[in-house]
C-alpha cells in the first residue's frame, strides 16, 4: 500500500519514531512488522526495502515505527533521513507471530533490547485502550539510561514487574527463569545477536521450545 511520510520526532539520542499516513488503514495485530519500501535508494547492498515493526494501534490511518541512527548511515537510512513531507512510500503487509494469546490469563514475559521495546507498544498501548489487565513481566535491557524510551506507556500499564538492565550489566536466562511462572509464553525482541543469545540460554535451562516466540531487528549487531 502507498504511505506519505508525515514526520519524525527523537525520543532519546539517536533514536526517532517516524510517522506516516495511509489512506486506509493497514490490517495488522499488535506486535507486527512491515516492509517499508523507499523510491530513489542507489547502491545498498540490502535494496530498497527494511523491516520496521509497528508501534501505533491498528485501525487508523497513522502508521509509526522506531529507528536508531548510527553514524555510519546505509544508502537506505540516507533516504529515509533525507524524506520530506508528503513523500510517498510503499508498505508491504504486515507479519509476525510477536502478538498476543487469545488466552488472556497466560502469562507472558517481554524481553527487550534496546529498540526492540518498540515491538511490544503497540500491544501494551491496545491493553491500554481496552482496560484489559494481563500478567506481563518486562526485561529491558539498554547500553544507556539516555536510550530508555517509551517510559510514559510502559509506566502506564500495571506490569507484574518491570525490570531496566544497563550495560555492563547483562541479563541472563536463569534470572528471567527464576522471577517467572513456568508456564509463561517468552517474547524476546531486539538485535540478532541479543536474541539468539538469550534464546540459546533459556533453552539450555529447559524452557520448552514453544513457550519461546521471537523477532529480532535485522542488521542490527547492538541496539
Amino acid at each position: 500500500m502507498q504511505v506519505f511520510f508525515e514526520r519524525r520526532e527523537m525520543l532519546a539520542p539517536g533514536i526517532w519514531q517516524y510517522f506516516f499516513r495511509s489512506e486506509e488503514p493497514l490490517d495488522f495485530v499488535p506486535g507486527q512488522y512491515a516492509s517499508l519500501h523507499l523510491p530513489g535508494v542507489m547502491h545498498d547492498p540490502r535494496g530498497s526495502a527494511r523491516t520496521f515493526s509497528l508501534t501505533s494501534l491498528p485501525g487508523t490511518s497513522c502508521l509509526s515505527f522506531v529507528v536508531k541512527h548510527f553514524d555510519l548511515q546505509t544508502p537506505y537510512k540516507h533516504r529515509l533521513q533525507a524524506l520530506h513531507p508528503n513523500e510517498p512510500a510503499r508498505l508491504d503487509h504486515a507479519m509476525g507471530d510477536l502478538v498476543l494469546p487469545k488466552h488472556a490469563g497466560t502469562p507472558l514475559v517481554f524481553v527487550a533490547g534496546g529498540i526492540g521495546i518498540a515491538s511490544f507498544i503497540s500491544m501494551f498501548q491496545k491493553l491500554i485502550e481496552q482496560r484489559e489487565e494481563r500478567p506481563i513481566f518486562l526485561y529491558y535491557s539498554l547500553r544507556s539510561s539516555r536510550e530508555h524510551i517509551f517510559r510514559n506507556i510502559t509506566d502506564s500499564y500495571p506490569l507484574q514487574l518491570k525490570q531496566v538492565i544497563l550495560a555492563p550489566n547483562r541479563l541472563r536466562a536463569q534470572e528471567i527463569k527464576d522471577t517467572t511462572p513456568p508456564n509463561a509464553l517468552i517474547y524476546l525482541s531486539g538485535s540478532q545477536r541479543f536474541v539468539e543469545g538469550i534464546h540459546a540460554d533459556l533453552t539450555r535451562l529447559g524452557t520448552p521450545h514453544e513457550h519461546i516466540i521471537f523477532d529480532y531487528f535485522d542488521g542490527y549487531t547492538q541496539l
